[in-house]
């Protein structure tokens, strides 16, 4: 019988939060689909701007493609429970996007653990036609897009619910955009005022996160992480500045790092088995503190692994992954680049696919077509291009995403992925 890994994080304090209210209820964030705790950082962000407490703030990192479903409502419960102790509150709020929206309505057909949670908000998720008498649907708030193009038909108003219909936010924006986020606050904190406290930019700020398995967000334990100034022009390091050096937790937990704002970063993971590959995560700047900082190691051997197929070790050639970090790349509304190429069409990232990661290397024959690479051509949520980068100590790669440049050095696919984190 496969184990099943759930893994659990609150956020850690990075920065002194003096100006919080300790009477809100905490809030537990659940994402979707082959997504991870990351979804959440606008949320945690904005949330915390606005008054929140970092001990009331949680994410839940549960297995969506292969985990069971009664382990993962059991793994949501005992956070619950956790939370409550913690905080000595009575209630928690819950907020789930997509498949995370069906988990926690799953969870709330049980009376006794709904009486744990004050209000839900549901997210680009289907919408339900039945109303629990113990949890009513005016403690729920529903949150869908006409732009989801995932929930589809299958969202949509819910009798008795606070609704909240966008328009153009797709399936990852209904979750991290500034009107989703206004709707979320107003609607866990309607008996509060508002304040959105706008602080002084810091010259250094902190980060921190969780390293983990993409899709089964299996933690990666005793990994290696080395962070890295880099060069603006080249996405080289820069040899002036000095490395910060760090291990994940058995948790896969890692951190905090003070880094300097606005500066791009390299941060390099590696893991403990030697034989696995390193990947190099690429980032324009921070701005702001950040407790939800996650690095994805590639499977191996599982259901995730087959559909990623095999990515090359080539000398001669670089492989990149292209992350968009707050929304879906979509042909006709963004751009984006990688060596003044279109990655971004409606024939590559067509909104239907709703594209937030896309796989660029040569598919084999050492010709660039452009086209999408196969085995991603029905993979949700993840593209790819068939794009030869040339490796090499000179070779840099551009990466242009809607006005923001990042420049990555050729390091060979036999070596690393590289790995680039827009927003």
């Amino acid at each position: 019988m496969k184990k099943i890994v759930l893994c659990l994080l609150w956020l850690p304090s990075l920065v002194s939060n003096a100006q919080c209210d300790p009477a809100l209820r905490p809030v537990i964030f659940v994402h979707g689909f082959l997504a991870s705790g990351d979804t959440w950082s606008n949320a945690a962000y904005y949330f915390k701007q606005a008054g929140y407490c970092n001990e009331q703030l949680h994410v839940f990192d549960w297995n969506s493609v292969s985990g069971n479903g009664k382990s993962n409502e059991q793994a949501l419960v005992q956070l619950i429970d956790r939370v409550l102790i913690t905080t000595g509150a009575q209630q928690v709020d819950l907020v789930g996007h997509s498949a995370g929206g069906g988990l926690v309505r799953g969870l709330l057909k049980d009376s006794a653990q709904a009486q744990k949670v004050g209000r839900y908000i549901h997210i680009g998720s289907r919408k339900w036609t039945t109303s629990y008498a113990w949890f009513p649907n005016e403690k729920c708030m529903n949150i869908f897009s006409s732009g989801d193009r995932v929930a589809g038909n299958g969202a949509g108003v819910v009798d008795g619910a606070v609704n909240v219909a966008l328009t153009e936010e797709d399936h990852y924006q209904v979750a991290t955009s500034k009107r989703a986020l206004n709707a979320m606050y107003d609607f866990l904190s309607s008996d509060k005022k508002k304040t959105i406290v706008n602080k002084t930019a810091e010259a250094t700020i902190s980060i921190a996160g969780k390293a983990v398995l993409l899709g089964d967000n299996a933690p990666i334990k005793e990994a290696s992480i080395t962070i890295y100034a880099i060069d603006k022009k080249t996405g080289l390091r820069k040899k002036n500045v000095a490395s910060v050096q760090l291990k994940t937790k058995s948790t896969g937990q890692w951190g905090p790092a003070n880094l300097s704002r606005g500066v791009p970063y390299e941060i390099e993971l590696a893991p403990s088995d030697t034989s696995k590959k390193k990947i190099s995560y690429y980032f324009s700047s921070f701005l702001h503190d950040d407790p939800l900082v996650y690095l994805r190691g590639i499977p191996e051997g599982s259901r995730m692994s087959a559909l990623l197929g095999k990515i090359p070790q080539e000398q001669d050639q670089s492989a990149l992954v292209i992350y968009s970090a707050a929304g879906a790349m979509i042909g006709g509304r963004d751009s984006v680049t990688v060596n003044g190429v279109d990655i971004c069409s409606p024939k590559l990232t067509p909104a239907s696919r709703t594209v937030i990661t896309s796989f660029i290397f040569d598919d084999g024959d050492g010709v660039s077509s452009g086209q999408v690479l196969k085995q991603y051509a029905s993979a949700p949520f993840i593209g790819g291009v068939d794009l030869l980068l040339p490796a090499g100590k000179h070779q840099v790669h551009r990466v242009y995403y809607n006005g923001q440049i990042l420049h990555i050095p050729g390091v060979p696919s036999s070596d690393r992925i590289l790995l680039a984190v827009l927003k």
